[in-house]
């Protein structure tokens, strides 16, 4: 008998009982319809978050001195000439394709005070057109501008939260006083906008000034702390990172910057989406592993059913593999009717969901943030690259298991069973 003609028979025996079978191919299908949307708003929710960390974090993809990471008590700077050597190996064309922007950026600690309060504060050196259209903070601004591009009077923009602990406003005068060297230096800045990201912590910790001001202030003129490289994605983080390794090895001499992925420079919110996923793929496998036990219900008692039958087809010539063929033909086919309907309505969903949203408004806290970084409370559906494939995989893994007892035992059923009862 050929693969054809078990399917043909398969597909018969179905619907010798619709009923059955539709409730087995709809609860079939439930799962599958549950697992797209669950993947789908997961990946949506890691995604944005991914994307909220590296835009008011260190980018998708980071080009740091090589020993930044060994002592985390010293600050680690590039230098002017590495840096500009690092930039230029990002303009080829290759990886001018896959990079949406590069931002250069210098760290320094400090404590900024006003004529009411003071406190301690990380320090951002920026340069405002290359943060505009790839970082948060421009975008998130609610008083004021974003940093000029020139001036002579340094100025800097605040989180809402730490305005409100110094007691300023727009126009408002800061005291930053940070370390150059051995020595402190005192620099006065003018309070230019005002930002708020729903993050507590950036927003009272974060201050983001001119690179050039910040250069003056700490005496380190053209040092920078890292390089931050922007994507339009995630999911070509890993390709983006080897790429720029492997120019980075063949074009510096000595003891090249090190290059990392948003994964290795923050990792706690790594570990979070490790764990969340792995949450969900326990929760979606247990679900499909019960949907899974219904369809080998239902094939098995379609084959208890037809023991006479089997041992007929038997006694008249036909090959136990193939009664067995027969039977998983009738799993795969159910499987796969209910793969199908599934996948329809649930990527139906997910593409409405994509575009417009899921609003947990009503159940999540407006400020709730996770591995610092806040959670935002709409939900748009998104489905990493292979999602399907493997959910296909995983599917028809399920539907061989499945069809395994009941062919094993159709295909044991003796001849001799025809001519009983």
């Amino acid at each position: 008998m050929s693969l054809a003609m078990a399917f043909r028979l398969g597909w018969r025996n179905l619907w010798r009982h619709p009923r059955r079978t539709l409730l087995t191919a709809l609860a079939f299908s439930l799962g599958v319809f549950l697992l797209i949307i669950s993947l789908g708003l997961g990946d949506g929710m890691h995604e944005k978050m991914i994307e909220t960390g590296v835009r008011v974090g260190s980018g998708h993809v980071v080009i740091e001195p090589a020993d930044a990471r060994s002592t985390v008590d010293e600050l680690h700077y590039l230098s002017a000439d590495t840096a500009a050597a690092a930039e230029r190996l990002l303009h080829q064309a290759d990886l001018r394709e896959m990079v949406r922007g590069v931002a250069p950026r210098l760290l320094a600690s400090g404590l900024l005070s006003s004529a009411n309060n003071s406190t301690g504060v990380q320090v951002v050196g920026a340069v405002p057109d290359r943060e505009r259209g790839v970082t948060l903070l421009p975008e998130k601004i609610v008083e004021g501008t974003f940093l000029e591009e020139t001036g002579r009077t340094p100025s800097t923009v605040i989180g809402s939260a730490l305005a409100n602990k110094l007691g300023v406003g727009l126009g408002s005068k800061v005291v930053l006083m940070t370390q150059a060297g051995s020595e402190i230096q005192s620099q006065l800045l003018r309070v230019r906008g005002i930002f708020s990201t729903g993050m507590e912590d950036v927003d009272l910790r974060l201050v983001s000034m001119r690179i050039e001001d910040l250069q003056l202030a700490i005496q380190r003129d053209g040092a920078v702390s890292h390089l931050a490289i922007f994507l339009d994605g995630s999911e070509r983080t890993e390709e983006v990172r080897r790429l720029v390794a492997q120019r980075i090895e063949r074009g510096f001499d000595g003891d090249p910057p090190s290059v990392l992925s948003w994964q290795e420079a923050m990792p706690e919110l790594a570990q979070f989406i490790v764990i969340d996923d792995a949450g969900n793929y326990l929760f979606n496998g247990v679900l499909l592993f019960m949907v899974a036990l219904g369809v080998l219900n239902t094939i098995l008692m379609a084959v208890l059913e037809r023991r006479r039958e089997f041992s007929l087809l038997l006694a008249i010539g036909m090959r136990p593999f193939e009664i067995a063929a027969m039977v998983m033909a009738e799993s795969f086919l159910l499987t796969g009717v209910g793969t199908i309907v599934g996948l329809v309505l649930g990527w139906s969903l997910h593409a409405y969901w994509a575009i417009h949203g899921l609003d947990f408004s009503g159940a999540m806290d407006q400020g709730l943030s996770v591995a610092g970084v806040s959670v935002d409370p709409i939900v748009y559906s998104y489905l990493y690259p292979g999602r399907i494939r493997w959910t296909l995989i995983f599917v028809a893994i399920l539907g061989f298991a499945a069809s395994l007892y009941p062919a094993v035992r159709a295909a044991r059923t003796a001849p001799s069973e025809a001519t009983q009862g």
